[in-house]
């Protein structure tokens, strides 16, 4: 992991923290320990202020004087988002659910903690795997607190999950269609069977180029082919899509602020992102109110699409949506939010966003460029 931004440092640092330095620094057995670990790890008071960080938290930093981060917090470090405007790592009501914090806290009680956590950083999102264990040295308490980077197994693991998930959902669908082509009791409807499991297998050939490409390509974005794409005929293809997801067609409308028009999108990628928004959508709602899809032009030559329903999430649920394993369902079901959020801005190069009002329901929005 190497994070370039230059962490905000405070210039008043207390005596304590220097001494508690000066003491780790005067020790060259464990500077040299601490030095010799190959993952970032930082030696902290109780406080969760830093008084020592070894070679590998310097060249992630870039930074050479070790003392320039004394007393900052591993969030305040990496330049987590929830720490700009000078508040300190711990203070907002979003820190309670971080896993470096509870990492950090729960090993004062239980003597060590391993939490996964995500930072949400000025220079993008950080996956880690934090580890804190409870020392006392000479009579002084620190807590030794080390961060490992796994974005690159999280975002492999995600990957493959999305394919399962998606290719699993492809071959169910060309199954029943061959199926009913099998049974002759819908003889009237071969050429439209025919047609539908021409276009899943299509399908399904696209979603494994994709995964192949963005499990061996680092340069996925120079060799994937945006195809143009009708907003009407999208909508048209979602409502199909998701026919056996509801049995009435008024609970997934098209939004009438929408426009037809055409845009180029990578749309393997681009529909699983939808995809994914309208199932949340409709997971949210049970089933009992309409899902609507809004698509409109964006100036760039690009897309934004909407999918909204009348629910609201409590404020704590929306903290913690983006995260990676976060789910109002079940451990294994947090996955849909995040993948939405890397696809889009790593290989769709847009942005993902939502609005959750009482009364005004709930909005994600997705933009791609032209």
């Amino acid at each position: 992991m190497h994070h370039t931004a230059a962490p905000k440092s405070y210039p008043h640092t207390s005596q304590s923290i220097i001494r508690d330095y000066e003491f780790i620094a005067s020790n060259s057995l464990a500077t040299a320990i601490l030095d010799g670990l190959p993952v970032i790890s930082m030696l902290l008071n109780t406080q969760r202020e830093l008084v020592y960080g070894n070679k590998a938290l310097l060249s992630a930093l870039d930074i050479n004087d070790p003392k320039a981060l004394l007393g900052m917090k591993p969030g305040e470090l990496f330049g987590c988002r929830h720490t700009l405007d000078n508040k300190s790592c711990g203070s907002s009501k979003v820190c309670v659910t971080c896993g470096a914090y509870k990492s950090a806290t729960d090993c004062i009680d239980y003597g060590e903690s391993v939490e996964e956590a995500t930072l949400n950083t000025t220079n993008g999102t950080l996956n880690l795997n934090t580890t804190s264990k409870y020392i006392n040295f000479e009579g002084r308490e620190f807590i030794l607190f080390t961060m490992q980077d796994i974005s690159n197994e999280k975002k492999r693991l995600m990957l493959e999950r999305i394919f399962y998930h998606g290719i699993l959902n492809t071959a169910h669908n060309i199954s029943g269609m061959a199926e009913l082509l099998m049974s002759g009791d819908f003889k009237e409807s071969n050429d439209e069977f025919l047609s539908l499991l021409y276009k899943a297998s299509s399908r399904m050939i696209d979603e494994i180029n994709t995964h192949r490409l963005i499990s061996f390509d680092k340069e996925i974005e120079q060799v994937r082919e945006k195809k143009k794409v009708n907003s009407f005929d999208f909508f048209n293809e979602m409502r199909i899509e998701f026919s056996s997801f509801t049995n009435d067609e008024n609970l997934f409308i098209l939004d009438n602020r929408s426009e037809s028009f055409d845009f180029k999108v990578d749309k393997v990628l681009f529909n699983r992102v939808v995809t994914n928004m309208i199932k949340n959508a409709f997971e949210a709602e049970m089933l009992s109110a309409p899902v609507t899809l809004g698509l409109i032009p964006m100036k760039n030559k690009g897309v934004m699409v909407w999918v909204h329903n009348p629910s609201f999430m409590d404020e704590d649920v929306q903290m913690q949506v983006f995260n990676r394993s976060f789910s109002t369902k079940s451990s294994d079901r947090g996955l849909g939010t995040y993948s939405m959020k890397i696809i889009t801005e790593r290989y769709l190069k847009g942005k993902i966003y939502f609005t959750s009002k009482p009364g005004s329901g709930t909005t994600f929005i997705l933009e791609i460029p032209g």
